[in-house]
This record gives structure tokens, C-alpha cells and sequence, in this order.
């Protein structure tokens, strides 16, 4: 077999792995929001939504993201496993007192505050698991992580029946479901993971402890800051718009989204590929040829969600939330430069360089706040649209400049060109309410495809080939 076939086959059985966890864990968490929205009164699913999303915060600072340095120091040539698992175990057993110390201040915040306890056992619960299934990530078992994540998500939706349906115990069964649901991941990690044997063996090594946390603790802010690009508008459009027109605002990005979910399923597996081609001859060549594909994807698949959205709105939606097409087109057009922004990040990863995480991060989270200021009183909804829009292309041209230190990609080949113009060229033609601007849309769509036939035609000659 040749490098460049042991290279595409490592790709795609890990795209592969990786897309069986992830879509796996989507399609089970779509089918229990009629479960959550049934039982839950809106004011209940409103604070358990509140939570989760906090906790996408506080459990990685309570651990400070001590997973990511598991995964990515375990990925180095001649790692050992059970120092580097006694170092996240460590932090993992930290956070436990640290988080009792935070349930006073929890407390403090109205309606929240009356779940503290449960809220404190679901995010350490939560942080814990992440540390266990990032060791499995780190040592390459990526099938048994997948099936952790699927066996965590499963976990949630059983113990929510259970908690919800035939104890009736609302939020408290909520928050109980998911803590239990992360012990289980937890324990599956250990065994899958052989963790018993890094507790025998367990050793701290302070030099190494200080690496790890170098590069982990840089990466809590950075979660914070994207935390603020995604979530901020939201609520600043609540605040100065009203609530109805935030709902219609959530419905804007739910398609747009798909296109990040795909985009990181395919960075998780990239990563792997990256690391391992670190000191090859034409890494960068290879890298060139995969950021075509991952462009050519995230270029066809945004022209192609502006031809379908009103259609697809239409039988989505009720007609109170069908205007939501109006703020897509600049959710899409940032949603595909954040595609091929995260497939540059990985360059940081690779070389452990989580303050260009933090710095990128810091940038479209600076950009998008004033951005909001100064839009949304002015033009409302659009304005957080552009301002969220623009945020992620402000991230992707800063990394392109950054990464330039690491790796050398032809980001300005003329078809590039092309095919940005063509994608912003659908995002006017989509405020064209007749079928002309309807075919204008799938004629835009088709000279997409046609840009990048060199992604999409080798691909569909294989199968043909194979088929016959």
C-alpha cells in the first residue's frame, strides 16, 4: 500500500469513528427534546437550558481543561499513559472540594440556586467524564470513545425516562440523570481504558504536571471566549429586541449549524492525521489538499443550505418563525469560514500552542460584542446575524496570518477567490422573493460544484469504480 493510500485510509476510518460517536449522540439528544418540552413546564426547561449551557463553562474551568492536555500529550511519540492519567486524574479529584466551594455562590442566583447540589454533582460528574474519555481519545481507542459518548448519551435518555416519566421528579431528576449518565461514561472509560493499572502505578510528575497545565489553563478562557461568540448575541438581542424575536433568531441557526457539526467531526479526525504527518517532507503539500477538500465541502454545502432554506423552512416551522431565512445567509456565510478556520486550528494543536486558540478566540469574541452594540439597536435581529457572521471571518483571516508560522497554505489560488464571490453573491440573490431568484440559487449552487470537481469527481469515480 502507498503513503498517500495509508494516509486517506487513516483519515477515513477515523472520520468514520468519529462520525458514528458523534451522530449517534445527536440523533438520540433530537428525539428527547419532545421528552423535555412534554414534561417541563417552559420556565423549568428554560433554567435547565440556562444550565447546560453554563456548565459548558464551569466544568472546564473546575478541571482547567485538563482533558485537552490529556488527549494532545498523549498523542506524543513515547508518551506514558500513566503518568500523564495520574496527572488528569489529579485535577479530576481537585475539582470535587473546589466545586463545594463554589455551591454558596450558585445559591446566590434566584430559581438556579434552589438545584445547587444537583447542579454541583452534574458538572463535576460532567468534567470528570471528559477527562476519562480524553485518555481513550489520547491512546487512539476512538472506537471505544465513540461508543462512550453514545453509551453516555443513551445513559441521559434512560435515566431521564426513568427520573422524568415514572418518578415525576422534574428538574431535580434532570440534573440526577445526567450525573448518573457521566459515572457510567466514567466507568466504562476506566475499564475500556485499563485505568486500574495507571492506579496501581500511579505516579505525579511535577515537571510534566507543569506542561500540561501550561497548555490546558490557556484553553479555559478560550472556551469562554466562544462561549461569547455563540451564545452573546442571543442574549443581547433578548435584552434590546424581545424574546419573540430571539426565538425566531434560534431558528435561524439551526441549519446553518449543520454545517460546524459535519466540519467537526471531520477536525477531530483530521487532528490525528496532522500530528502523525508533523515531520513528513510534503506535509504541507498534503495539508493543501485536504484544505481544498474541506473548502470545496463547506463552499457547496453554504450555497447549497441558501437554496434549500426557504423550502425547507417551510415544512420545518409553523409560519410565525418562516422568517428566520432572512438572518441565514450571514450565519451561513460565517459558519463556512469557521469551517476552514477550525481546520486550521489544528495546526495549534499539533503544536501545542493553545494561546492561538486563546488569541483567535479573543479576537472574534472582541469583534462580535462591539459588533452587537453597535448593529443590533440599529437593525435588530440582522445586526446580531452580521455581527455573529463577521466575528468567525474576522477568527479565520486571523488565522490565516498565525498559522503561517507553522504551515504554509495557498489560501489566495483564484478558484478560492471565485468561489467566496459565488457564495456571497447566493447571499444577496436569496432576498430575491420570486422563482428567478430561485433558479439564480441553483445555477450558483451548480457553479460551486463545478469549482471544486476535483473534490467531488475522483470521490464518485471510486464508487462507480468499485461498484462494478
Amino acid at each position: 500500500m502507498s503513503k498517500e493510500q495509508e494516509r486517506k485510509k487513516y483519515l477515513v476510518k477515523n472520520t468514520a469513528i468519529f462520525t458514528l460517536g458523534n451522530l449517534g449522540t445527536k440523533l438520540i439528544s433530537f428525539f428527547m427534546v419532545p421528552l423535555y418540552t412534554g414534561i417541563l413546564t417552559t420556565s423549568e426547561y428554560g433554567v435547565v437550558d440556562l444550565v447546560n449551557t453554563i456548565s459548558m463553562v464551569a466544568a472546564p474551568i473546575l478541571i482547567m481543561n485538563i482533558n485537552e492536555a490529556i488527549m494532545r500529550f498523549s498523542l506524543d511519540k513515547g508518551a506514558d499513559y500513566s503518568k500523564i492519567m495520574s496527572i488528569g486524574m489529579f485535577f479530576g479529584a481537585l475539582s470535587i472540594p473546589l466545586g463545594i466551594i463554589c455551591i454558596p455562590i450558585i445559591k446566590m442566583f434566584g430559581q438556579i440556586g434552589t438545584y445547587a447540589w444537583f447542579i454541583y454533582f452534574y458538572v463535576i460528574t460532567f468534567g470528570l467524564s471528559q477527562i476519562s474519555l480524553s485518555y481513550l481519545r489520547g491512546k487512539e481507542q476512538l472506537m471505544e470513545y465513540s461508543i462512550g459518548n453514545i453509551i453516555q448519551t443513551f445513559s441521559i435518555a434512560c435515566f431521564n425516562i426513568f427520573f422524568l416519566c415514572l418518578l415525576k421528579m422534574r428538574i431535580d431528576g434532570y440534573f440526577l440523570a445526567y450525573a448518573f449518565a457521566n459515572i457510567i461514561t466514567c466507568i466504562y472509560a476506566f475499564i475500556v481504558g485499563k485505568v486500574i493499572k495507571v492506579i496501581k502505578e500511579i505516579s505525579f510528575d511535577k515537571k510534566l504536571a507543569i506542561e500540561m497545565v501550561k497548555y490546558s489553563i490557556v484553553l479555559v478562557p478560550n472556551t469562554f471566549m466562544w462561549w461569547i461568540i455563540n451564545s452573546s448575541d442571543r442574549v443581547m438581542v433578548t435584552a434590546m429586541v424581545g424574546t419573540a424575536a430571539n426565538g425566531i433568531y434560534a431558528i435561524s441557526y439551526k441549519v446553518p449549524s449543520m454545517i460546524q457539526i459535519f466540519s467537526n467531526i471531520f477536525n477531530q479526525a483530521w487532528t490525528y492525521s496532522a500530528i502523525k504527518e508533523e515531520e513528513s517532507k510534503d506535509r504541507d503539500e498534503y495539508s493543501n489538499n485536504i484544505y481544498n477538500g474541506v473548502m470545496g465541502m463547506a463552499m457547496i454545502s453554504g450555497v447549497g443550505v441558501l437554496t434549500c432554506i426557504k423550502i425547507f423552512l417551510k415544512y420545518y416551522v409553523t409560519n410565525a418563525y418562516y422568517g428566520a431565512w432572512k438572518y441565514t445567509p450571514f450565519l451561513v456565510i460565517g459558519y463556512v469560514f469557521l469551517t476552514m478556520g477550525t481546520f486550521l486550528a489544528t495546526t495549534y494543536t499539533v503544536n501545542k500552542d493553545s494561546k492561538g486558540y486563546l488569541f483567535s478566540g479573543g479576537c472574534g469574541a472582541i469583534i462580535n460584542i462591539v459588533l452587537n452594540f453597535i448593529f443590533i439597536p440599529f437593525i435588530g435581529v440582522y445586526g446580531a446575524a452580521l455581527a455573529t457572521g463577521i466575528s468567525y471571518v474576522s477568527v479565520y483571516f486571523y488565522r490565516i496570518i498565525d498559522t503561517r508560522k507553522y504551515i504554509k497554505i495557498n489560501f489566495f489560488r483564484r478558484k478560492y477567490i471565485l468561489a467566496i464571490c459565488t457564495l456571497i453573491l447566493a447571499s444577496f440573490t436569496i432576498f430575491i422573493n420570486s422563482l428567478f431568484g430561485q433558479i439564480l440559487l441553483i445555477i450558483e449552487l451548480l457553479a460551486e460544484i463545478y469549482i471544486f470537481s476535483d473534490v467531488w469527481l475522483p470521490m464518485v469515480k471510486s464508487v462507480l469504480k468499485k461498484g462494478k
